[in-house]
């Protein structure tokens, strides 16, 4: 079993990141609800389908952000301790690739850089083992 350093460190870095997230865009929601409500009897109904679509996209990034930070907690340390290497490295790769093109650019590029580190090493285990 080779080192997994590296990975475990950029899964937790960006499940750090994730969790930063989640508490920047906490206090957007919280910030946006009570602005939106002070203001709410002199609104068009324009602007309120506005509000209604940027909430919803807030809404789904928080989401996503939740789901990231306590996706990438697992996998690195599920991938530290060597149980189901490649599963927790697929996970980090999907999570990795719906974070950069949704809310967490740098967030995404950590979980995809982990998760194919992972995987090219458990392919070279693999290998490594074959040959004997």
């Amino acid at each position: 079993m080779n080192n997994r350093k590296a990975e475990f460190i950029l899964a937790i870095i960006g499940a750090s990141l994730a969790v930063l997230g989640v508490l920047i865009m906490g206090g957007i929601v919280l910030l946006a609800t009570f602005s939106a409500v002070r203001e709410a009897p002199q609104m068009a109904t324009d602007d309120q389908i506005g509000m209604v679509i940027g909430g919803a996209f807030i809404g789904i990034n928080f989401i996503l952000a939740v789901i990231a930070s306590v996706f990438g907690f697992i996998a690195a340390f599920k991938m530290k301790n060597g149980t189901s290497v490649k599963g927790w490295s697929i996970v980090l790769v999907v999570v990795g690739g719906l974070c950069f093109f949704s809310y967490g650019s740098i967030t995404g590029i950590l979980f995809l850089i982990a998760g194919i580190l992972s995987l090219v090493k458990s392919a070279n285990e693999k290998k490594t083992f074959d040959t004997f």
